[in-house]
Parts: C-alpha cells; sequence; structure tokens
C-alpha cells in the first residue's frame, strides 16, 4: 500500500491559523465587586482642628511630672531629718542658746536657730516687722511701737512629742504702753509629725517644711506668708486690746492640725483647743460633718512643769481622736498630696 506523503509546506500554515484564532478568543470578565458600604457620620469621627492638634503634645505630657529641683541644704536647721526619739524630757530645761543666721547682705532676710548646750538644732524663728501687707506700720521700739508677728518652730529634744508652731501678734495700745496682756498667741500642732521642721532659703525665699512633709514660703525680706499650706491674713490693730483677734493663719492642708489660742499666757494652760482634719469646711453647719471638734487643753498637755503634750506617738493620738472626735489621722498612700521633702 502507497502511503500518503506529508507535506510540511501544507501543514504549516494551517498550525499558524489555529495559534492565531486560539490567541484572539476574548477571557470572560470576572464579575463586578461590590461598592463598599458608606461611611456612618459620627459626631465622634470629625478631623482635629488645628488647634486641638497643637495642643496633643502638651496633652501627652500632662502625666508626665516635672522633676523637683534638688535645694542645697548645707546648714544644720536646714536638714530634713525625723524625730531622733518619741519623748521630750519632762523636766523644765533652760539649755538652749538663740543665734542669728544671716543668709544674704540683708540681715532682716535670715532667721535665728536654737542650740542647744550639746550643739543640737532644737528650734528656728523669725519675725515680721511690718511695712507690707499683713502689718502696714513699720516697727519703731525707741517709739515703743512694738508692731511683730512672731513665728516660732519648736522641737525640744528633737522629740516627736512637742513638736509645734507659736504665732505671736504683737500690736501696743493707743499710749504706746507694752503690756503682756496685748500679746495674742495661737499655738500650732501638725499631724502626722513625720519630720522635725526644717527652714532654707530659696532666692528671695524662705521655705518651711511642716511636720507632715508640707511647705510653707515665706518672704525672705518680710516674713510674710506667700505659699504653701498656710494662709495669712492681716494682723488686727484694733484699738480695744479686748476686741482684737487672734493671729489670722489658717492651715490648708491634708493633715490634722490642733490649735489653741490665749491672750498673753501660754495656750495650753486652761483652754480649749480646737482639733481639725484637713482644710476647714466653708459654710459648715450641724448638717455636714466639718471633721472638727474641741477639746479641753488638759485632756492633751500637761498642766505644769514642761508642760508637754500628753501623746508622743501618732498612734497614741490617733486612737484619742477616734475616740473623742469620731475622725482620726489620714492614712497616707501613694497618692496623698503632700510635698515631700528632697
Amino acid at each position: 500500500m502507497n502511503l500518503p506523503t506529508l507535506n510540511h509546506g501544507a501543514l504549516l500554515p494551517s498550525l499558524l491559523i489555529l495559534l492565531l484564532l486560539s490567541a484572539c478568543r476574548q477571557t470572560p470578565n470576572p464579575p463586578p465587586m461590590p461598592e463598599p458600604a458608606p461611611l456612618e457620620k459620627s459626631e465622634n469621627t470629625q478631623p482635629a482642628s488645628p488647634q486641638e492638634v497643637a495642643k496633643l503634645p502638651e496633652t501627652l505630657n500632662d502625666n508626665i511630672k516635672p522633676a523637683k529641683p534638688v535645694i542645697p541644704r548645707s546648714l544644720p536647721e536646714s536638714v530634713i531629718s525625723v524625730p531622733d526619739r518619741e519623748s521630750a524630757s519632762r523636766r523644765l530645761e533652760y539649755n538652749t542658746l538663740l543665734r542669728s543666721r544671716p543668709v544674704s547682705a540683708f540681715s532682716s532676710s535670715g532667721w535665728n536657730y536654737r542650740l542647744t548646750t550639746a550643739g543640737a538644732i532644737v528650734g528656728f524663728e523669725f519675725s515680721n516687722h511690718g511695712g507690707n501687707r499683713i502689718l502696714p506700720p513699720l516697727r519703731n521700739v525707741a517709739k515703743q511701737q512694738m508692731y511683730t508677728r512672731d513665728f516660732q518652730f519648736r522641737f525640744d529634744g528633737r522629740a516627736r512629742q512637742d513638736i509645734h508652731l507659736m504665732v505671736t501678734d504683737w500690736a501696743p495700745s493707743p499710749d504706746r504702753t507694752f503690756r503682756l496682756s496685748e500679746l495674742m498667741n495661737s499655738l500650732m500642732y501638725f499631724f502626722p509629725r513625720s519630720f522635725l521642721p526644717a527652714i532654707v532659703n530659696v532666692a528671695d525665699t524662705n521655705l518651711v517644711t511642716l511636720p507632715t512633709g508640707e511647705e510653707v514660703t515665706f518672704n525672705a525680706t518680710t516674713h510674710e506668708i506667700v505659699g504653701g499650706v498656710l494662709l495669712e491674713s492681716a494682723l488686727d490693730l484694733n484699738p480695744d486690746r479686748n476686741a482684737r483677734k487672734f493671729p489670722g493663719i489658717a492651715y490648708n492642708g491634708r493633715g490634722v492640725l490642733v490649735r489653741t489660742n490665749s491672750r498673753g499666757a501660754d495656750p495650753r494652760i486652761g483652754t480649749t483647743a480646737t482639733i481639725t482634719s484637713g482644710s476647714p469646711t466653708a459654710n459648715c453647719d450641724k448638717g455636714i460633718s466639718c471633721k472638727q471638734c474641741q477639746i479641753p487643753a488638759r485632756d492633751l498637755w500637761d498642766q505644769s512643769g514642761a508642760v508637754r503634750f500628753k501623746f508622743s506617738t501618732d498612734q497614741e493620738f490617733d486612737r484619742f481622736l477616734l475616740s473623742r472626735c469620731d475622725f482620726g489621722l489620714p492614712k497616707f498612700d501613694a497618692g496623698y498630696a503632700l510635698t515631700m521633702p528632697n
């Protein structure tokens, strides 16, 4: 049998035609994609304004508190320390000297410090002698114008028991004769008694640390209170000495204040003390708890001898407050708003 002979010249054009037809076939179009649903309008999805954007770094830094600058404390009465002991001596001892501490070219910008014969600092004090908003008249000893407001911070024996502040207003009678009965004394105890009071000069101010660790800022020249947890009002110059008010010093801290007043005598003897927890409540009436109570001085201080505070530890005084005033000393936590020492 004779097989047909392949004609390569005729086969090649046929293959080319088949390939061309295959390439020209159209690929089916993919199904259309669904359009995205429109976003719902919300009041919270508005873009931030330029003002809000500008404040953003400030907002982010709200929780970042700047480090407290370290204050040099080279003087012994400037060093913040805890009490050396709980109880002070029950004897009345006269073993201290009062020395001056100038801190600048202006002698009035310093303070006096109390030193025992053994060399221990047990107090410091200074006075506002007038010529300012607290005491407009200027002190003039030659004319017997004894205008002053004295601040005495005492911590006898460097003990916790009797840490206190005495504030005394001196204002002479119209006849310019000094009388002991014209001394307006206010005695203040601050709780908890965690630190011995300390004083340090910072530029044109003197910074005092209270036993609570809170701070009070005084003008270094005039000794007016200009900041911190104590507020000050003007000295009462009423010509009638029997109508004068006691020193206008108010506490707005977070601790407990024991205060007692007396005219020309020791406030700890024969008086009544007012105990307040925290800042005073404005417009307090019988329907609001003021966290305030009054206690006879004999229940808080010995009435003879060295006249010491009866509670040498804060734990003892806390129990006393709970039994007599229905409140105790504040319990400190990490968020307690104290200006802690450096």
